[in-house]
């Protein structure tokens, strides 16, 4: 008997099979994209399914919805979805992103390229005096945490990697220094953090995007079992890291993503284990 599609949440507490092909794998998966403001921010790549080849695994009541979009309120995983409206209105989908093994980048011309091309086109600069200091403006998709960017992002890295967080949250980071940001509505987010807990995920608690990350970094104290040089080298780095506060460049407004310059790792998920 052919194995069925394994997938969950991050954390683990939504849990899911699909066995509506047996021919499909991971990295064979055919998947929809959808151009709605909501799907761009969140960066879902849907796969299409029949309710009756769905099945729940595990449920243990992290789950909730926003306008269809059923997504993790622990880990902040949006694993299924069922359009409200556009050509994919009333279909039972499934976030390819969260199924087991699945790598976008493999995709070749069947991954969210598109979905980066039909996003809106970059606001004209202001000029003058007046002069915005805001170089890029962004939100969740329910505006209830959003972000000013006071530099451009022609002028900071953007890095994608494939862990098996970032390859959930669609994670397009930007690195610029905390004076450099300015966010409003932490209040409303929630934290993810796993494995060393050294970055915090920032996920709306109403509609599951994250629009930034806060890196806490190992306990400086760590640094003390190192010898002088390497310690000297390795505090530089860290109070580097400590400055930056890292933003998702899928909520920034107006940010065509097929023209920017983006560092992609293909590193996978080496090392993540599915909690028990």
């Amino acid at each position: 008997m052919t194995e069925p599609l394994r997938g969950n949440c991050h954390c683990g507490n939504f849990r899911f099979e699909i066995t509506s092909d047996s021919s499909s794998t991971p990295a064979n998966l055919g998947v929809s994209i959808c151009a709605c403001s909501l799907c761009t921010k969140l960066g879902c790549l849907w796969l299409p399914v029949d309710p009756d080849d769905f099945a729940i695994t595990r449920d243990t009541g992290t789950v909730t919805t926003y306008r269809g979009l059923v997504f993790c309120k622990v880990c902040g995983t949006a694993v299924t979805g069922k359009h409200v409206g556009g050509p994919l209105q009333g279909q039972f989908l499934v976030n390819a992103r969260a199924v087991a093994g699945f790598n976008p980048f493999q995709l070749g011309n069947n991954d969210d390229s598109q979905q980066r091309q039909r996003q809106a086109p970059s606001p004209m600069p202001v000029t003058g005096a007046e002069q915005d200091p805001v170089k890029h403006r962004g939100s969740c998709h329910c505006g209830n945490v959003s972000v000013e960017l006071l530099v451009g992002l022609d002028e900071l890295e953007i890095k994608e990697d494939n862990c098996s967080s970032c390859v959930r949250d669609a994670y397009i980071g930007t690195y610029p220094s905390k004076e450099q940001v300015r966010i409003h509505g932490r209040v409303h987010t929630f934290e993810y953090r796993y494995g060393s807990k050294f970055n915090g995920i920032a996920h709306c608690q109403t509609c599951g995007v994250v629009v930034f990350t806060t890196v806490y970094g190992p306990p400086i104290s760590l640094f003390d079992r190192l010898p002088a040089e390497r310690k000297e080298r390795a505090l530089a780095v860290y109070w580097k890291n400590m400055a930056l506060q890292p933003v998702n460049v899928r909520v920034l407004d107006g940010v065509d993503l097929s023209t920017l310059t983006i560092q992609t790792t293909d590193e996978g998920a080496e090392g993540y284990v599915l909690p028990p």
